[in-house]
């Protein structure tokens, strides 16, 4: 069974994260490893843009 959280956002804002590479899990292991929740939703934004550049990258070489 799938945990619900309150991810303090919207639905429409959540998809538009989540088409950006955006990952809830990993900003929820980021919190219970100690991280604010504000801190681990940045952390969880950069890594989101950061996997966006390398397909990007990825896709270019092709």
């Amino acid at each position: 069974m799938t945990n619900i959280y309150n991810l303090n956002m919207s639905d429409t804002e959540y998809a538009a994260l989540v088409a950006k590479g955006y990952d809830p899990n990993f900003e929820l292991q980021l919190i219970e490893l100690g991280e604010t929740p504000a801190i681990a939703r940045k952390l969880t934004r950069i890594v989101g843009l950061t996997q966006d550049k390398e397909q990007l990258s990825l896709l270019k070489l092709s």
